[in-house]
């Protein structure tokens, strides 16, 4: 297999278990096979062996000598983390883009609820794909804040360490529509403080927008214990 095709299987098979961990296809402790791996994307096991290195080196798989690889439970304590990061670096963007925010800025956000609420209505998507979308349109809404902001650099660094977030924030959001209708709401709001330049409500609701959702649905490590590293 030349160098070139070997590195866009590698791809593909990264891309791919990536995205089917981050949506919980594959849940936490699920046993992931080389062989079976490189039987169903029809490549050799070079490069899924060198997309299974790249998934452990993120912490989404982990090898267990003499039994097998499998998916990484969840960390809590790692999320706890990620958490403070993440409210430091979005009150100092949002603070900054509140200063010259118009409509264009406005219509870019605008554009992303939009969408939300329309996943929001769509009574046929299944829960699991449900919450795979709105975890991502979730995601474009802060991204865009942070591209707004001229501080796309910044997302790079925290994308390195977020893996483990996003997989929760699915998790979440998989139950019921109940989280992700507060996190809509809470998007709404927070454009409408962004408009305003009101600064101080700005910092109160971001810190609870995004640690509500962490915080009301603490039991759910309870009902789904296989899903976590113990605390």
């Amino acid at each position: 297999m030349s160098k070139s095709k070997t590195t866009a299987s590698y791809e593909i098979v990264y891309n791919t278990l990536r995205k089917r961990i981050l949506h919980l296809e594959l849940p936490p402790g699920s046993i992931v096979s080389e062989i079976e791996t490189a039987k169903e994307f029809s490549v050799s096991r070079t490069p899924v062996r060198d997309a299974f290195k790249a998934l452990v080196n993120e912490g989404l798989l982990e090898v267990k000598p003499h039994v097998g690889t499998f998916v990484t439970l969840i960390d809590m304590n790692e999320i706890s983390d990620i958490l403070y990061i993440r409210e430091t670096m979005e009150k100092a963007i949002i603070n900054e883009l509140a200063v010259y925010f118009g409509q264009w800025q406005e219509f870019k956000l605008q554009h992303i609820l939009n969408h939300q609420k329309q996943l929001l209505e769509d009574s046929l998507l299944s829960a699991q794909d449900f919450a795979m979308k709105f975890a991502k349109s979730d995601n474009d809404f802060h991204n865009t804040l942070f591209a707004l902001a001229g501080k796309e650099r910044l997302l790079t660094y925290f994308y390195a360490i977020n893996s483990q977030y996003q997989r929760f924030r699915t998790f979440l959001n998989f139950e019921d529509k109940t989280s992700a209708e507060k996190l809509y709401n809470e998007h709404q709001q927070l454009l409408v403080y962004i408009k305003n330049k009101d600064v101080e409500k700005l910092n109160s609701l971001l810190t609870h927008h995004i640690y509500d959702g962490f915080n009301s649905k603490i039991n759910l490590i309870y009902e789904y214990p296989n899903y976590f590293k113990p605390l």
